[in-house]
């Protein structure tokens, strides 16, 4: 999900850590080189926060040693 808006590139691009290129009017989504689609951007807002899901992204992420625990719980 990009700025509210869903993109697909199906399953055997699953796995993969891609580049997303924001335009004024398209998505371009880039796999090194290789672009592995364009999509037209239904929401043209300027996007103002970034959060990232998937693999290897915050809930993955395994704590080091010297991480210390939070007082909130």
């Amino acid at each position: 999900m990009i700025n509210g808006q869903f993109i697909k590139l199906g399953p055997r691009h699953a796995g993969k850590i891609v580049t997303v290129v924001i335009e004024d009017t398209y998505y371009r989504i880039l796999h090194g080189e290789d672009e592995l689609a364009v999509r037209p951007r239904k929401n043209r807002e300027p996007i103002t926060r970034l959060y990232v899901k998937g693999m290897g992204t915050q809930k993955d992420r395994q704590g080091s040693p010297d991480d210390k625990p939070s007082r909130k719980s």
